[in-house]
C-alpha cells in the first residue's frame, strides 16, 4: 500500500482565478498522452543541529560574518556584520539562506554603474555559492533566468537595458530530473541580485537559498491523476496559477505536460505537476499525485 503524502502547498494568493475560462488549443488538437505513474523523492532534513551550526558559521564567516549568531527559535539563526549594513539568517534544519545588504543606505551602490551582464552575473552567481559549498551539481547544469532592475521611486523595478539598469538579478534553476523539467514559483528558491558598485564587498546586495537536496536513492512510485482530470480541476479553479495573463476572461492553453514542483518552502518531498501554459505567458499548475494518496 501506498503510504499519503502531504499535499503541495503553493504560494498565497489574493487574485481570484476561479474567473479564468480556458480553452483547450494544442498543437496535438487535444491533451497529450502522459505517464500514469512517477517517482516521488523524500528530501533531506538535516537532524544534527549542533554539528550544523558549526558549520554555517564557517559559511557567515566566509561572507565577513565574524560574530556569533543570534538564536532566532530553534531553527534559526541570525548573523549581523559588523561592519557594513549586512545580514545572514539560516534556518539549520532546512539549510536555507537569506542575506541581505542595506543598499539604499550606501551611496556607494546607488552610484554604481558596473552592473555585470549576464555571461559574467551568471559567473558571479556560481561562484557565490561555490564558495559557500552551496552549488550542487543540477544547479550549476541548469538553466539561469536574469533580470535587469532599475532604480525608480525607491523601489526597484525590472527593465530590458543594461544600460538602464542598477542591479542584475540572477535565478539558478535545477537541471531536469528524470527526464522531466523543474518548475517553480514565480521566484525561483535560488537567486542572487547584484549591484553595479566598484567595491567587490558590496558587490551582492540579496541572495537567497531554499534549495531542497533529493535523495536519489530513496523514492517510492506513486499512480498520477490522467491529464484529463487535471485538466478538470484547473477548469473548475483548482490548482495554482504561477503566471496569469489575465485575471478573469478567456485563457487559451496551448501545451500540458508533467514536470517536478519545486516549492520555494521547506517540503519533504519531491513531487510531480501537471503544468499547463497558455497565452501571454500564462502558467497554472495542478499536483499531480492521485488525490487518495494526498492528505
Amino acid at each position: 500500500r501506498y503510504g499519503k503524502l502531504p499535499m503541495l502547498v503553493f504560494p498565497s494568493t489574493t487574485n481570484n482565478f476561479s474567473k479564468l475560462n480556458y480553452r483547450l488549443e494544442t498543437i496535438e488538437g487535444g491533451l497529450p498522452k502522459l505517464t500514469n505513474v512517477s517517482k516521488i523523492y523524500f528530501v533531506s532534513i538535516n537532524k544534527s543541529r549542533i554539528l550544523e551550526l558549526e558549520r554555517i558559521k564557517a559559511k557567515a564567516a566566509v561572507l565577513g560574518f565574524s560574530q556569533a549568531p543570534e538564536k532566532a527559535d530553534e531553527q534559526t539563526y541570525k548573523f549581523v556584520h559588523v561592519a557594513q549594513p549586512a545580514q545572514l539568517t539560516v534556518n539549520i534544519i532546512y539549510n536555507s539562506y537569506i542575506y541581505g545588504y542595506d543598499w539604499r543606505s550606501d551611496a556607494d551602490i546607488l552610484g554604481g554603474r558596473d552592473v555585470p551582464n549576464n555571461g559574467q552575473a551568471l559567473v558571479e552567481a556560481k561562484n557565490f555559492w561555490q564558495n559557500l559549498g552551496l552549488l550542487a551539481g543540477d544547479l550549476a547544469d541548469g538553466k539561469a533566468k536574469f533580470t535587469y532592475l532599475a532604480l525608480n521611486g525607491g523601489e526597484l523595478v525590472p527593465t530590458t537595458a543594461l544600460s538602464e539598469a542598477n542591479f542584475v538579478r540572477v535565478d539558478l534553476q535545477r537541471s531536469d530530473k528524470d527526464g522531466l523539467p523543474v518548475v517553480t514559483p514565480t521566484n525561483l528558491p535560488v537567486y542572487v541580485i547584484f549591484s553595479g558598485a566598484p567595491d567587490r564587498s558590496k558587490r551582492v546586495i540579496e541572495a537567497r537559498y531554499a534549495y531542497s537536496k533529493i535523495l536519489d536513492d530513496n523514492f517510492s512510485t506513486y499512480p498520477l491523476k490522467s491529464v484529463d482530470q487535471a485538466w478538470n480541476e484547473l477548469q473548475a479553479g483548482g490548482g495554482y496559477v504561477a503566471n496569469p495573463s489575465a485575471s478573469s476572461g478567456q485563457v487559451a492553453i496551448r501545451k500540458a505536460f508533467l514536470a517536478y514542483y519545486e516549492s520555494d518552502t521547506p517540503q519533504e518531498f519531491f513531487q510531480p505537476v501537471f503544468v499547463f501554459e497558455g497565452d501571454g505567458g500564462f502558467v497554472a499548475y495542478v499536483p499531480a499525485v492521485s488525490a487518495e494518496y494526498s492528505q
